[in-house]
């Protein structure tokens, strides 16, 4: 949605850049039908139009659709003299080609075969947006600002089809899906949007239903997709974090994929067999992850480390499915993910909960199939997502013998510190990743002085300093002191001392009474927060 869009590039430009360098691509050989090409063209916008079928990949970049056969490689073939374009839509045998020219406020139908464009239908004033294609219908989302808004058709097969109106007066440019006999029109007020749901099976679609915005908190709409038999729809949303499915003929929410913070939606597809729903996202975890349609499962997920999705770029071809990203470096890139429909591998990752600066951290897990079995030998991808967001590259890690992995990391930095752990799969089984996340510590460090002898029946001071990270604790922290006396190197009592507060400069000062003759040995321990670690330090004392 172009006005969700505006708000999240202001966003964007506010927070810390997660793109870290150019893409690099390390494909194991088990997997080398994975691939992301750059597809030649500077491209520092967020959304881009993507098309699959006819053995061929459509790529609107910009001012021109670029060309790549469905093993991603680029086929030469461009189509130019086009002017911001919006979105693609593909026949169902692949032979005719629509985009949407903002910018010429037009729609240019293309033959597949020759690249030539064949006929344009001008839609004046109206901006033209999204598309959604039912047979020889083209519904066309349009505006200009303001409430110009609003979704035409135009029958395709007539020679020069005229615009009719569908719905108009709306304020924003509507998203669109179509699928059987259900259209789907997005009506936003700027916060929430409202999902119209029209039969479209007897020609002149009419209103089935509304999916209610503000009921179901969808802020921001981004993108629609529906179920090739037109019955669910998945909708995808900036808030809340997940993606939607309803169903179309009850208008009911029927479930969720990936709740809680993913990251936030770019775009969404459905498989031809509507087994399966991807999910693409920019600022998250993971820019692909794919979901069980029926049970919101997670089937695997997969991330371009320096690389963020588009949206509008996704797309499934068969098993495989296609993504546009935007490098670091503002290049286009098609990236093809394979082998969506083979069995599944299950990936475990664990670590402690917390980390201290400074210190190895380790990680470990086992990758099996899904009966258990190990996956023996298989190498690993490895993302680090540092505690500002960015995402840096762990390499050599593989599983052994028995599916099992470890690696040590040393965080540099206090904060929250993850870790995805991603296998590509291979020609017998499905890729899958799993992630953990560490609490890094600054590292503590706790001083306890007093004298080294003293004499019963007197009392003693003992001072001392906690620091963490080099710097005053937190304020109200507390040190606990455990003091055990021996008698001829006997243990005669351990008592645990009223707990100390420390000073707001780290420093805490305690007092005890000497009642015997003997060895005073004193622990003083800090325990440590969300923010330090723990800590301990002892003292002696021999009292004559």
């Amino acid at each position: 949605m172009r006005h969700a869009l505006v708000r999240r590039l202001a966003a964007h430009l506010g927070a810390v850049s997660l793109i870290t360098g150019l893409l690099t691509v390390a494909t194991p050989a088990a997997a080398a039908a994975d691939a992301v090409t750059d597809l030649g063209v500077s491209f520092p916008y967020s959304s881009a139009g993507l098309a699959v079928g006819g053995d061929r990949v459509f790529a609107a970049a910009h001012d021109r659709i670029i060309v790549a056969d469905t093993e991603g490689n680029l086929t030469g073939d461009v189509v130019t003299g086009l002017l911001a374009i919006r979105e693609l839509a593909l026949n169902a045998d692949g032979t005719r080609l629509y985009a949407a020219l903002g910018g010429r406020n037009e729609v240019v139908e293309i033959d597949t075969a020759s690249l030539a464009v064949t006929r344009r239908f001008d839609l004046s004033a109206r901006c033209p947006s999204a598309l959604a294609l039912l047979g020889e219908r083209l519904w066309v989302g349009h505006g200009c600002g303001g409430d110009t808004g609003g979704v035409v058709g135009l029958d395709l097969s007539a020679t020069a089809p005229a615009p009719v109106a569908l719905v108009d007066g709306l304020r924003f440019t509507p998203e669109l899906a179509a699928a059987a006999d259900t259209l789907v029109v997005e009506r936003s007020d700027g916060r929430f949007s409202d999902v119209l749901i029209y039969d479209a099976g007897g020609g002149t679609p009419v209103l089935r239903g509304t999916i209610e915005g503000e009921l179901h908190r969808m802020n921001g709409l981004r993108a629609l997709a529906l179920t090739p038999d037109g019955t669910t729809l998945v909708t995808a949303t900036d808030s809340p974090f997940h993606y939607t499915r309803f169903d179309t003929r009850t208008l009911a929410a029927t479930g969720t994929y990936g709740d809680g913070w993913d990251g936030y939606a770019a775009a969404v597809a459905t498989a031809g067999d509507g087994a399966y729903v991807a999910a693409g996202r920019d600022w998250g975890s993971n820019d692909l992850t794919l979901y069980d349609t029926a049970t919101g499962a997670v089937m695997f997920a997969a991330d371009q480390p320096d690389a963020e999705a588009l949206a509008e770029g996704l797309a499934f071809s068969g098993q495989d499915i296609f993504m546009l990203l935007r490098s670091s470096t503002d290049r286009l890139l098609l990236w093809r993910v394979t082998g969506t429909g083979l069995p599944a591998s299950t990936l475990e990752v664990t670590a402690a909960m917390y980390a201290t600066v400074g210190s190895p951290a380790t990680i470990e897990g086992r990758l099996t199939r899904a009966d258990g079995k190990p996956l023996a030998l298989k190498p690993l991808m490895v993302t680090r997502r540092t505690v500002y967001g960015t995402k840096e590259p762990i390499t050599g890690v593989r599983t052994g013998e028995d599916g099992t992995f470890s690696f040590e990391d040393t965080p540099q930095e206090r904060g929250e510190l993850g870790y995805l752990v991603y296998w590509e799969g291979d020609d017998r089984y499905r890729r899958s990743n799993a992630a953990v996340t560490l609490t890094v510590r600054d590292r503590s460090t706790l001083t306890l002085d007093g004298p080294e002898t003293g004499t019963a029946g007197t009392t003693v001071q003992l001072t001392g300093t906690l620091t963490a990270g080099g710097r005053p604790p937190s304020p109200g922290s507390v040190i606990t002191v455990q003091r055990k006396v021996f008698v001829d190197d006997v243990i005669d009592g351990s008592v645990r001392l009223p707990p100390v507060t420390v000073n707001d400069d780290g420093t805490f000062t305690l007092t005890d009474t000497l009642a015997i003759a003997g060895r005073y040995d004193y622990l003083a321990q800090y325990r440590g927060d969300t923010a330090s670690s723990s800590a301990k330090a002892t003292h002696r004392i021999t009292v004559e």
